[in-house]
């Protein structure tokens, strides 16, 4: 045999008869080759040699029955195939103080408190190996170059298995920890500990507990079927979870406390109690492609302070809340999908919070808030709901861009001392009210759309201060808007209420019943609301009857081209920016107006508003910036109309706004119009041959406003009706004198540059009704007939 080789044997011939006695006599370097047998002693490695089973694992044991039974206290040593036991209640089985120890193919097992104990400056590099420890812990690392455990089997431990403590660094690899008593790894003190590809299962604490100013980086590290919490997080230094998992934990999947800021990617957690991931005691951190799903209680709880922020999360199939926040935290979310939960999808309590992007699929309540509560929320999509969409009592929400479709109640319900903001919503298809605000709420809805609902489109139950603004009310099987009672805190603005089974009620004398008669109008009714139907609007419109026939041809193929689009055809060619050529008050932005609003109604665009501009909105004073505040300005009509007044003048300018200025403006505009052609419709208007010559000279124009619309004057007749719509307006009337001499003189009044049609009637009215005041302050006495009648004595002076 070799002088480097030296056997080790019971058995009578060559070779030593105890372990430590060839350690004594080799070589630095030496391989000690043990024969099979039980060796009862204690092992100290003074020198760097490799002690190996000859016949490989299982075959030497080596026993202590008291002390520790293997001691490094040379620079290096490795033991292979050995299996190392420890008998003394005090003493680990193996003890590295200094040097590095590589223990590979070896099982250690002690009943002391560990097994294994890593310190001072000592490495321990221990490979395919099998830890136990019936009363204590595993591998107890407190040292700074504590080392490596790689592919090691960690089971039936007294405590936990892995302790890393104090300023010990130690990395786990491709290890399995099964059955013990406390954790599966327990980091404490300035203990640094690195994870990859290990599985922890059968512990009867946290299975990865985190604590004091300890660090952890886990990268796949799985837990399984443990009756506490999986991951206890609650250290100084920020955590990093990684394509981590808890698979069936008695308690929290992750929890995270006392100020801890984790960063947790990609991680799921399923089959928990109590909450999937538990944020508490000011915890912050970043959670980010994370998945929680079959919780026995809450999905993800944010409580007492807490601010973490929160990236693609998806919670699913909870017995609770899906996500529930209280006690004064405020998260942020961003993209979280919610579905199937038993408890509300998203439950805000007492607390703040700023949620982006949230999905909500199925479930009883799709957003509670209460308890004084103020979250802001936007882009909220839920749809399939048993309950309400959003239910908000005794709280604030600011709830934006969002759509709520199939809820099996209020599609948003604000109960009593509710504050409640909804902008830019959609509710479509609720079993209850598209939005109910009950006695004692308040708030405002802006630019919604209540469609389909079975009962009203919004519910006005509350005195408290409401605003309805710009909304649209369509198809809902009670009225659109539904004041129950009395209140001049309430206002109903812009309102665009379709097809709806009932008739609306609203105005400060305006209540309904629960159940209102088919039959019951008033008299807010009787005058047709201001944008109620655009397109009913723009046929009550005194004249026009060419421009009603083009608008309506437009909107008939802008309704065939939807059709067709629905049906996965090509949509027809059309016009879709136009030229509105007449003189003054013809009515060219009122049309506009309603046109806008009538496309809002199809779907064509999306907001349907109209923005109105005239060369001093374009055009600026110094070179470069006309394209700007062009493209500011064209910026705010997107999703409506652009309306540009006098267009013709874009190209007619004088002085430090000349020609040069106006063509950057319609360059500008050229450019705007086809990087935005499918979301805004641009009517430019202005005199018919000023306006056509202006296309002639302006060939990119020209090949975007392929349709032009005539606005003739108004016949003399149409203005005499103007004059009678603006008495019944006012509550005054015209005697049959003095219609005739109006007709007289709108006939004989000449048509010139000058003339400003419709305008020019409202300022008659005007006009008649100052010489009206002027001749009745002259007299004694007038009754309430003369107070209210118009004469021929009355028309201008001038006529």
């Amino acid at each position: 045999m070799s002088r480097n080789v030296i056997a080790v044997t019971q058995a009578p011939g060559l070779g030593h008869r105890t372990i430590g006695a060839a350690v004594e006599r080799a070589p630095e370097g030496a391989v000690i080759v043990v024969g099979p047998g039980r060796y009862t002693e204690n092992l100290v490695l003074t020198k760097p040699v490799t002690i190996t089973a000859e016949n490989g694992p299982g075959t030497v044991w080596l026993v202590a029955p008291t002390g520790v039974t293997v001691t490094l206290q040379s620079d290096s040593a490795a033991l292979s195939g050995l299996t190392v036991v420890a008998a003394d209640a005090d003493s680990p089985a193996v003890l590295v103080a200094r040097g590095q120890l590589s223990v590979t193919e070896c099982a250690v097992e002690a009943s002391s408190w560990a097994s294994v104990f890593v310190r001072d400056r000592g490495t321990l590099l221990m490979r395919a190996s099998q830890v136990r420890n019936r009363v204590g812990a595993g591998v107890v690392v407190t040292s700074p170059e504590g080392g490596v455990l790689d592919d090691c089997r960690l089971d039936d431990l007294g405590t936990s298995a892995v302790v890393v403590a104090e300023q010990g660094t130690f990395l786990v690899r491709s290890c399995a920890i099964r059955t013990a008593a406390g954790n599966g790894i327990c980091l404490n003190g300035q203990g640094r500990l690195t994870v990859e590809d290990t599985r922890v299962s059968g512990t009867g604490k946290p299975a990865v507990a985190v604590e004091q100013h300890a660090a952890l980086t886990a990268t796949r590290l799985t837990v399984t079927g443990v009756v506490a919490i999986g991951f206890y997080l609650a250290s100084s230094q920020p955590p990093t979870l990684e394509d981590c998992a808890v698979d069936g934990a008695g308690a929290e999947g992750i929890f995270v406390g006392l100020g801890c800021a984790p960063v947790l990617r990609r991680c799921k957690l399923t089959r928990t109690r109590g909450r999937g991931l538990h944020f508490a005691g000011r915890a912050s951190g970043a959670v980010t492609g994370c998945d929680v799903s079959d919780v026995d209680g809450i999905g993800i709880g944010v409580t007492e302070r807490s601010l973490p922020e929160f990236d693609q999360i998806t919670v699913t199939r909870c017995t609770a809340s899906g996500v529930r926040i209280d006690d004064g935290s405020d998260p942020f979310f961003r993209r979280l999908r919610v579905g199937g939960c038993d408890g509300a999808a998203v439950e805000v309590d007492g607390a703040r919070g700023r949620l982006e992007n949230v999905e909500i699929d199925g479930g009883g309540v799709g957003l509670s808030v209460t308890g004084a509560a103020r979250p802001s929320i936007t882009g909220l999509s839920a749809r399939d709901l048993t309950d309400a969409g959003v239910r908000v009592v005794g709280a604030a929400l600011a709830l934006s861009d969002s759509a709520i479709s199939g809820s099996g109640a209020d599609g948003v319900h604000a109960g009593a001392g509710a504050d409640l903001s909804l902008m830019r919503c959609r509710v479509q298809n609720s079993t209850g009210s598209g939005c109910t605000f009950a006695e004692g709420s308040s708030g405002s809805v802006v630019e919604s759309e209540f469609s389909g609902g079975s009962a009203d489109g919004i519910r006005l139950e509350t005195d408290e201060a409401v605003t309805v603004k710009g909304c649209a009310v369509r198809d809902n099987h009670g009225s659109g808007v539904r004041q129950i009672r009395p209140s001049s805190a309430i206002e109903v603005l812009d309102l665009i209420s379709v097809g709806n089974l009932t008739p609306d009620a609203y105005g400060t004398a305006s209540t309904a019943d629960a159940a209102p008669r088919a039959t019951a109008t008033t008299t807010e009714q009787a005058r047709p609301v201001r944008g109620s139907d655009p397109l009913a609007e723009l046929h009550s419109l005194v004249g026009l009857a060419g421009v009603k026939s083009e608008v309506t041809s437009l909107v008939n193929l802008n309704k065939m081209a939807k059709r067709r689009m629905d049906a996965g055809l090509s949509a027809p060619p059309m016009a879709r920016h136009l030229v509105f050529a007449g003189a003054p008050g013809t009515g060219k932005t009122t049309i506009a107006r309603l046109y806008g609003q009538i496309l809002a109604q199809l779907g064509v665009l999306r907001e349907g508003h109209l923005v109105e501009v005239a060369r001093a909105d374009l055009v600026a004073q110094i070179i470069g910036g006309t394209a700007i505040k062009t493209t500011e300005a064209f910026t705010t009509a997107l999703g409506g109309v652009f309306f540009i007044d006098e267009a013709y003048t874009l190209s007619s300018g004088g002085g430090g706004t000349g020609p040069d200025f106006g063509r950057e403006a319609i360059d500008t505009l050229v450019k705007l119009m086809e990087d935005h052609r499918d979301d805004v419709v641009v009517i430019a208007a202005g005199y018919s041959n000023e306006m056509a010559q202006f296309l002639a000279a302006n060939p990119g124009m020209e090949s975007r406003f392929s349709r032009t619309i005539e606005f003739a004057n108004y016949a003399a007749e149409e203005l005499v009706t103007i004059v009678r719509a603006q008495c019944a307006k006012h509550d005054y009337r015209l005697t049959e004198s003095a219609g005739e001499a109006l007709l007289t003189y709108f006939e004989e009044i000449p048509k010139d540059g000058t003339f400003g049609n419709g305008r020019t009637a409202r300022r008659v009215f005007e006009r008649m009704t100052d010489r009206q005041a002027s001749r009745l302050a002259a007299l004694p006495t007038a009754d309430a007939a003369d107070l209210t009648l118009l004469t021929e004595e009355d028309l201008p002076l001038d006529r």
